[in-house]
């Protein structure tokens, strides 16, 4: 489960990084990053959001997957941007949750900001350690995790 935790880290962080260095009105295209059994990773980037399923139909033959949309999701302060993440782990005893990763766009006053995950739909996932095994994730994106960092707003 964690595995598959670190895995939605790691590809929300190549789209955070890709977020940040996007012009003012240019699209973020959906994204589906998959891991197999021999950890070789992959990821196809969608136009639209088909890419749901191909998530759902396993075409690749993964071990896990995950689902990367820009969207927004609204928590006690407010309305956020925010990347949604949709994960799943294939296989007997398979587990699913969705991630969401609020953030501040770079055209906005205060500028890029990328604020803590937050985790919902948990199926077959124990909350304990989610962030830690997340964040451990982002980390394994060396350029990403640097923007990341550098960009990380804990108030949210």
């Amino acid at each position: 489960m964690y595995e598959l935790v670190r895995l939605a880290g790691y590809f929300a962080a190549h789209q955070v990084r890709n977020i940040r260095n996007l012009s003012d009105g240019e699209t973020l295209f959906p994204m589906l990053g998959y891991e197999h059994a021999d950890h070789g990773r992959g990821m196809t980037c969608f136009v639209g959001e088909v890419g749901r399923e191909v998530l759902a139909a396993n075409e690749q033959g993964a071990r896990r997957a995950v689902f990367v949309v820009d969207g927004y999701i609204t928590l006690d302060a407010g309305k956020f941007d925010a990347l949604v993440i949709e994960a799943v782990e294939y296989g007997p005893g398979g587990a699913s949750l969705t991630i969401a990763v609020p953030y501040r766009p770079p055209a906005s006053p205060g500028g890029f900001a990328v604020h803590r995950p937050k985790f919902f739909e948990l199926v077959g996932v124990d909350r304990a350690g989610l962030r830690e095994a997340f964040l451990a994730g982002v980390d394994t994106h060396d350029q990403a995790a640097a923007v990341w960092h550098t960009h990380l707003d804990d108030s949210i």
